[in-house]
């Protein structure tokens, strides 16, 4: 009795056994196929991402709508705009240094949107390699007349806020926090190295994190789940957002505002704005002043007396109307005298 109780217990464990190696083949045969994974001599499958785009910024539109209005014979070039902020992580699963060290190239894509003549000066040793050979003529390299350079010199981490709340077990959770990045940028006229534009920005980059949790016991079983989601805003993104505005900003520095002030005006708010600037002022004043000359050409009716007078109240003289006049005054009109800039009487660095 007890030996044939005890006979099924080798072939019960041979059928595990079985089921697990199949288990193992079918589980391996399925990795086989997946991405990444391949036989040793074959190429394994590569996972298909989105599709490569160009690189578009909300800043765009209104680099590219200044096209026409710089003087093609006005040349642009980038110098070293440098990483200061000092920031680096080779720890904890980090790659080096937090900002791009290609802020040169940005912005030099950003005066090519724009319409200029840019002149590489970002790797010249090709230039200066042919020059050295004798295949190139130095005197006909073009000089350049302005070049932009600056610095990415801030980068803080601001400590965030939030919450979590269980009840039973149950409940949300919340955190948010923020990076400060910033920058300054100069255009200089290379002819006699004064600073004709300047613009300093900064930029709060967005993180948060955010989820729910839920803890039961089944039994003498606790069942934990937890779903939750985060999401950042692109640092380089973001910084070449900044860069593109501070480069828009930089042309129209030194151009007669109604050459870019529709321009401007593409730039939305919710995306960018600069409001301290000697542009924001010449906007200001421009705008104003074409209030006024619209206010000054409106017809100003004089008033007729009963002898027939006309007083008028552009010279602060009298006209006489004659008898066959409808009764009424012609209308008086402001000449068409252009109302003076007050940024005109100061030397601008470029005349567009």
């Amino acid at each position: 009795m007890t030996n044939r109780l005890s006979t099924p217990a080798p072939r019960s464990a041979g059928r595990m056994r079985l089921a697990a190696s199949l288990l193992l083949l079918t589980f391996l045969g399925g990795c086989a196929g997946a991405p990444g994974i391949a036989e040793p001599t074959k190429n394994a499958a590569l996972v298909q991402g989105p599709p490569v785009s160009d690189i578009v910024t909300p800043f765009d539109e209104a680099l590219m709508c200044l096209k026409g209005a710089i003087q093609p014979s006005i040349t642009f070039s980038v110098g070293a705009i440098l990483d200061q902020t000092g920031k680096e992580q080779l720890s904890d699963g980090g790659n080096g240094k937090f900002v791009t060290q290609g802020a040169g190239d940005i912005v030099q894509s950003a005066l090519f949107r724009a319409g200029t003549t840019v002149l590489n000066r970002r790797d010249p040793r090709i230039m200066e390699t042919e020059v050295k050979w004798g295949i190139r003529d130095g005197r006909r390299i073009v000089p350049t007349n302005f070049y932009i350079t600056g610095s990415i010199n801030s980068l803080d981490f601001i400590p965030g806020s939030g919450f979590d709340v269980q009840v039973a077990g149950v409940g949300p959770r919340y955190r948010q926090n923020r990076i400060l990045v910033g920058l300054d940028l100069s255009m200089t006229e290379a002819t006699t190295g004064r600073v004709v534009a300047n613009v300093p920005l900064q930029k709060q980059i967005f993180a948060s994190e955010g989820g729910v949790a839920a803890a039961r016991f089944f039994g003498n079983t606790l069942v934990m789940a937890d779903l939750g989601g985060r999401e950042r805003e692109a640092l380089h993104f973001a910084l070449r957002q900044m860069l593109n505005l501070a480069t828009f900003e930089l042309l129209t520095q030194v151009m007669h505002p109604k050459n870019y002030v529709k321009c401007r005006e593409q730039i939305d708010r919710m995306h960018g704005f600069v409001d301290h600037t000697s542009t924001a002022d010449a906007v200001e004043r421009w705008e104003t002043q074409q209030k006024v000359v619209a206010e000054a050409r409106k017809p100003i009716p004089a008033p007729v007396t009963r002898s027939g007078v006309v007083a008028s109240a552009q010279t602060g003289t009298t006209v006489v109307t004659s008898d066959a006049d409808s009764g009424s005054a012609a209308p008086q009109y402001w000449e068409d005298e252009a109302v003076q800039d007050e940024s005109a009487k100061r030397r601008e660095a470029v005349k567009y």
